[in-house]
């Protein structure tokens, strides 16, 4: 139906209408509904391979019509994971769908993939870390699912997701979505461009450039810049007094210690004590 691939809206639409009406019974029917998402979301916008916030809100409101469809799920996440960036809404949006996918029914090894890459799915924000909303989207899957019978994956994949906030390395602003449009933009540009920027650095050959990097203290100004950077990890991976109160207090939230919250509580204390002694 498509040999060139899906090039206008109409056709997306499309092929969202026809899943609406069919069964999420066939992996091919998946694959292609996904595919033909993927290739019109990620080429619009100014910047193909960036999702726009109008394209993003197009997704959403078509996706969020009715009730969440497994299709749609696996199209949202994996416009993340292949994204160089998209607007935090749609990562938002696409922890609401798995939560309503997810309500009612035990956590298993196919539900724990599914939060897995909701967390940690490509959205061009450049961080390793997880973020206190994805961790209170965390708390909150894991009260709706308590007694349940859950597999264990899941609990091991809430405390490590969890400390992984906890004590997570912050994102450098280069790697933000529009630290890197910007830099996109500038590639795109005709001037003054790659070339002449590089003509620039290296006029005079290499000795002029060695002279360059050890002019007014560059090499010492680097050098302040990664003992900062080191000294943010370093601090980013030690507990603070204000991340066990917060802990804590999400453990209280909603009135029970779940399973996996009393498992995180053991792993802090641990951490705790080594860190002590």
């Amino acid at each position: 139906m498509f040999p060139d691939g899906v090039v206008s809206r109409d056709e997306a639409e499309m092929f969202i209408a026809v899943a609406a009406r069919v069964a999420n019974t066939d992996e091919e029917w998946t694959h292609a509904f996904v595919e033909a998402i993927c290739d019109y979301v990620l080429s619009k916008g100014k910047f193909p391979g960036h999702v726009d916030e109008e394209t993003a809100s197009w997704m959403m409101s078509n996706f969020g019509k009715d009730g969440p469809r497994e299709t749609e799920v696996e199209a949202v996440l994996k416009v993340l994971e292949r994204a160089e960036s998209a607007p935090e809404g749609l990562c938002v949006f696409a922890r609401d769908r798995v939560a309503a996918l997810m309500a009612g029914n035990a956590v298993g090894v196919a539900e724990t993939e599914l939060v897995r890459r909701c967390l940690y799915a490509s959205s061009g924000s450049g961080r390793t870390s997880v973020t206190a909303e994805e961790a209170r989207w965390l708390f909150t899957l894991d009260a709706e699912s308590d007694g349940r019978a859950n597999d264990a994956a899941w609990g091991d994949l809430f405390v490590k997701a969890v400390l992984c906030h906890l004590m997570g390395r912050r994102a450098p602003e280069l790697l933000e979505a529009n630290a890197m449009m910007e830099r996109q933009a500038w590639l795109n540009a005709s001037t003054p461009g790659v070339g002449a920027m590089l003509s620039s650095i290296f006029s005079g050959g290499l000795n002029a450039y060695k002279a360059k990097i050890h002019e007014d203290g560059a090499v010492e100004r680097w050098e302040g810049h990664y003992e900062v950077a080191n000294d943010d990890a370093a601090t980013d991976a030690k507990l603070t007094l204000e991340e066990i109160a917060w802990t804590v207090g999400m453990t209280k939230e909603d009135g029970k210690l779940t399973a996996n919250e009393k498992a995180l509580i053991a792993e802090i204390r641990e951490i705790e004590n080594g860190e002590t002694t």
